[in-house]
């Protein structure tokens, strides 16, 4: 009778869960599309560049919508079976709004490994993908401003880079030591082999003792832990890293154009990042006692829906104070989590009293 139970409980939610999450996205999409279409129509992409371009950023937009969409089908669910009695006979059967929440775990599971599998291994791809085909399309007479990066070798400034980031043009790296310039070099072209940097019509100017020396080479090997990869995520404000990725940028591996403290809050979060779909859920659990402490429901989904958007709110505010260096790493990552479960299990408790 238990698993019975159970799997009547997850089909319900889960489900629930899906229809939202598929409407919600499909919002999101829509409007984003409204203010695209034309770009991508003035490339002369048409139907099919508009379609491309929603299934490239489908990815990044069901992941803002999973967490609401968890909230909001845990709510209703619940709600709805409140109203029909289904919970009271669950309850009567001695099954503790705790035991709900285990009975819930097949559930927490699934969309938490939907979750990892978007920001870990899905998005960073599709992020490539996408700035590879839109500077693909982009107009021969769009003015670009120059992209920098800070690199083991240097600040380094690129005029130009090709749709697959395999050729640059306009390079510069500035060289320094104990804050002061050493070094500029100045490259017209630049491409990829597959190790490192063929440069070509290459100008260095060396700060001596005795003054400045100029040094001119037809082509030279650059050996940098910039790669084309990384290139492309030069123009991106907030780039999609995984937790590997950000940590081979803090560690100097690959290049990043943000602080240092971004990346590292931006890491920690990712170790927080899964527990988000378990606080929404138990914030919405209590929704399920609306008939037992009278008043149809409505107070206690709107107490719900107040905590998880309080939630994602808190938990953007602190992370923006983690990337600008105002709070430790570790705060920004775990203030918002356990903050809010404290709450969630606090009513929880408190929906078990008689």
């Amino acid at each position: 009778m238990i698993g019975t139970m159970q799997a009547y409980l997850c089909r319900r939610v889960g489900t629930q869960i899906l229809a939202l999450l598929a409407v919600l996205t499909a919002m999101m999409q829509l409007l984003e599309l409204l203010d695209v279409t034309t770009d991508i129509f003035e490339r002369g992409q048409g139907v099919g560049g508009v379609l491309y371009y929603a299934m490239l950023r489908l990815p990044a937009e069901l992941g803002l919508a999973l967490p609401l969409a968890v909230l909001l089908g845990t709510m209703t669910s619940l709600n709805a079976m409140a109203r029909t009695l289904e919970i009271s006979a669950m309850r009567a059967c001695g099954v503790s709004f705790t035991r709900m929440l285990s009975y819930l775990l097949p559930v927490l599971l699934v969309f938490t490994l939907l979750q990892v599998a978007l920001v870990q291994v899905v998005l960073p791809r599709a992020e490539i993908a996408l700035k590879q085909w839109w500077n693909a399309s982009a107009p021969a007479e769009e003015v670009k401003k120059p992209l920098w990066a800070h690199t083991r070798g240097g600040l380094v400034s690129i005029d130009n880079i090709s749709p697959d980031g395999l050729q640059l043009k306009g390079i510069r790296v500035y060289a320094s030591e104990a804050g002061l310039l050493t070094s500029r070099l100045r490259a017209a072209r630049a491409q990829w082999d597959g190790r490192a940097w063929q440069l070509e019509d290459v100008t260095e100017l060396r700060v001596e003792p005795n003054g400045v020396r100029r040094i001119h080479d037809d082509t030279l090997v650059w050996q940098t832990n910039l790669h084309p990869e990384e290139v492309l995520r030069l123009g991106v404000a907030r780039p999609y890293l995984s937790t590997i990725m950000l940590a081979d940028v803090i560690v100097g591996s690959r290049v990043g154009s943000q602080p240092l403290s971004y990346y590292q809050t931006a890491l920690y979060r990712s170790f927080a990042a899964p527990l988000v779909v378990f606080i929404m859920l138990l914030l919405a659990l209590p929704t399920a006692s609306t008939l037992s402490r009278g008043g149809g429901g409505g107070g206690a989904m709107l107490i719900a829906l107040a905590l998880g958007l309080g939630f994602l709110l808190f938990d953007g505010i602190v992370a923006s104070l983690g990337s600008s260096g105002q709070l430790p790493p570790p705060i920004t990552a775990l203030a918002a989590p356990l903050l809010f479960i404290t709450i969630g299990l606090w009513r929880l408790r408190a929906c078990e009293r008689p």
